[in-house]
This record gives C-alpha cells, sequence and structure tokens, in this order.
C-alpha cells in the first residue's frame, strides 16, 4: 500500500470501517511512513474534537409523543370500514398519524442543518489554522521548498488524486515558497506556501466535488482566513497578515488562475 491509498483511508480507519485486510496494509505502512502517521493522528484529533463539538439535537416531547402514538397506530388492525356515499367503503388509513409526525421530522431537521453547516465551517476554518500553526511551530513550511511553480506543481503528482492549480505571485508581493501535504475536510489536501514580508500564508486547496465552500472572511486565534471556490476547487488561506492583505493575496490568486 502506498501513501496515496493510505491516506484515502484513514477517515474509514479512524471511523473503525475498514476491513481486517485493509486494516493490516495500512497498519504496515504506517508503521515505515511517518508523515502518514502523522496524519492518521492528526485524522484521529479531529475525529474526537468532531464529536465533541458538534451540536447535538434531541427531539422535543411532544414530537416523541407523537412518532411513538403513530407506530402504535401502524401496530393496531384497521378500523371496521364505514359506509360512504353510494355505498363505496371508506377506509381511513392508519398511517395519517404517522406521515405527518414524520413530515413534522422533516422540518425540524431543515431548521437545525443550517446550524450544522455553520458549525462544520467553523470547525474547518479551526481545523486550518491548527495546521497553520503547527507549520510554523514545527518548522514543516514546506515538503518541496522552491519558488518555481514548474517545480512545485510536478512534486504534488502521484502524491494526491488530484493537480492542484499552482501560480506564483511574487509580482503582486506575495512569492511562492514551496508546497507540502495536509489532510483537510476529511480528505488529502494541498498546502501552497506563500510569503508577505517575514509572514507566510498557507493555502489549503482540495477538491469541490464533495461541496463548494463559500466565500468567507473569519478571525480566530489571531489568525485570518479567506475561503473561496474556483474551478472545482475549494482554497482556504491562512495567515497572521491583516485581512486586507490576505484578501489581496486571494484577488491575486484568482486572477492568475482564471476560470
Amino acid at each position: 500500500m502506498n501513501c496515496l491509498e493510505t491516506r484515502r483511508l484513514l477517515d474509514a480507519d479512524v471511523d473503525g470501517e475498514l476491513d481486517l485486510v485493509h486494516q493490516l496494509e495500512l497498519e504496515e505502512h504506517l508503521r515505515v511512513c511517518p508523515q502518514c502517521a502523522a496524519l492518521r493522528d492528526r485524522a484521529a484529533t479531529r475525529r474526537a474534537v468532531l464529536r465533541a463539538s458538534l451540536p447535538r439535537y434531541a427531539a422535543p416531547p411532544a414530537l416523541v409523543r407523537k412518532v411513538r402514538a403513530a407506530v402504535l397506530a401502524e401496530t393496531k388492525p384497521a378500523t371496521e370500514p364505514e359506509q360512504g356515499k353510494r355505498g363505496v367503503l371508506i377506509r381511513w388509513p392508519v398511517w395519517s398519524a404517522a406521515g405527518i409526525a414524520a413530515l413534522a421530522v422533516f422540518s425540524l431537521g431543515l431548521g437545525f442543518a443550517w446550524g450544522n453547516a455553520r458549525a462544520r465551517g467553523n470547525l474547518l476554518v479551526d481545523e486550518a489554522v491548527t495546521d497553520h500553526i503547527r507549520s510554523l511551530q514545527f518548522n514543516h513550511l514546506s515538503d518541496v521548498a522552491s519558488t518555481d511553480q514548474h517545480t512545485v506543481k510536478p512534486w504534488f503528482a502521484g502524491k494526491l488524486d488530484f493537480a492542484p492549480p499552482v501560480v506564483d505571485l511574487a509580482a503582486a508581493g506575495f512569492p511562492l515558497i514551496g508546497g507540502r501535504l495536509e489532510h483537510l475536510a476529511g480528505r488529502p489536501a494541498a498546502a501552497l506556501v506563500f510569503h508577505r514580508r517575514a509572514h507566510a500564508i498557507n493555502l489549503f486547496i482540495w477538491p469541490a466535488a464533495a461541496g463548494s465552500i463559500s466565500s468567507h472572511q473569519a478571525l480566530l486565534s489571531g489568525y485570518h482566513t479567506q475561503s473561496w471556490s474556483q474551478r472545482g476547487f475549494n482554497f482556504l488561506a491562512v495567515s497572521e497578515i491583516p485581512a486586507a492583505e490576505l484578501s489581496q493575496f486571494a484577488a491575486a490568486f484568482q486572477s492568475a488562475n482564471p476560470g
């Protein structure tokens, strides 16, 4: 099992969903690959954070009573048919209460969907900021250090199941200094690293196939973030530079990567 195959299975691994054969193959690879082992530990930590942070909602007692009543009604025999007009037998459906209860559950779910989506967005920003801080603390900004986009882009080939767009923004004041592998939003991601004076900018990139993120700015623990989607990819930039400068960076990248 190679690194790409391993990283595709990390989330299933931490969720306990792998079969025995894949589990043994993955563990064998993790014993000899420190990078994948570190990503596995990070995925396990994120899973614990998700379980502790995502909101949990309990159904209102009235809704619980309605659902239970509907289930009981389903198990009872139908009432005797009533004589309708022109001798037509009318059977009142016993599932009407169940339908009402199902509609109530659906409506309740819609009401909670926005809150859950917002919570996931907040966790994504928190995850990206954590990865940014870690890259600074452990002096691991780049797996490939180069200012040449034609060196950085090919480096990702075979290490990811997608080809991240790589541009150099030196002319705009944000020179490229390298890239590295990351794990974000539950899957492998690319991280491009740029400089702004003495500050680093981490730009996380991953496919938007599972859902595009919205354009959004945030401030967390003193770090600014800027997110957007473009050309089938999600982008999330993190840096301690002022928000206005990070917006300039995002605009420069989008202009250099049209589509």
